[in-house]
């Protein structure tokens, strides 16, 4: 009898929603040379250097970048599906919340990809996008597998929209 991830990723193969995952892993990311004594970014530096590199807002060029397209079940927060949670649980996801958050529950793995949502960048160079639309994750918790209780079962995030405007086709 297959286990609960085996079941779980066979659910969202089948009913998940296509979704893309992009995400910078800052432990392979290098200190930008803009970066000051005190560990902030220094912007007259990129002003005085333009062919370097654009680093994000912790003054890390890019490392490993990870873009894949996974299979995840997303939906607005205020569907009756995602009301069904504690309104305190809701709360220490988002904090306030707002017209377009998502609830986005992902496997823990798709396609031989990790996926990992600690500690994500909320200046837009992490994201999601789910139906045309760009997200950034405002919280996530890693599930254990309730039968068995591996650490690593799935994904509870909590989605806020970024881009207002459609990102096409």
């Amino acid at each position: 009898m297959p286990g609960t991830v085996d079941h779980f990723v066979s659910l969202v193969s089948e009913h998940g929603s296509d979704v893309t995952y992009h995400r910078d892993y800052v432990d392979q990311m290098q200190p930008c040379p803009c970066m000051t004594p005190e560990g902030s970014r220094d912007m007259d530096w990129h002003v005085a250097n333009p062919a370097a590199p654009l680093c994000n807002e912790r003054a890390l060029l890019p490392g490993v970048e990870v873009h894949a397209l996974v299979k995840a079940f997303v939906q607005p927060i205020q569907s009756t599906r995602a009301t069904r949670l504690q309104s305190e649980m809701i709360e220490a996801i988002y904090g306030v919340i707002e017209a377009d958050d998502h609830l986005g529950i992902f496997p823990e793995s798709w396609g031989g990809i990790s996926l990992d949502f600690y500690d994500w960048s909320q200046s837009g160079d992490e994201y999601i996008i789910y139906n045309s639309r760009k997200f950034f994750v405002v919280n996530a918790n890693l599930i254990p597998d309730p039968a068995d209780g591996n650490p690593r079962h799935h994904w509870e995030t909590g989605l806020r929209l970024m881009a207002i405007e459609p990102l096409g086709p």
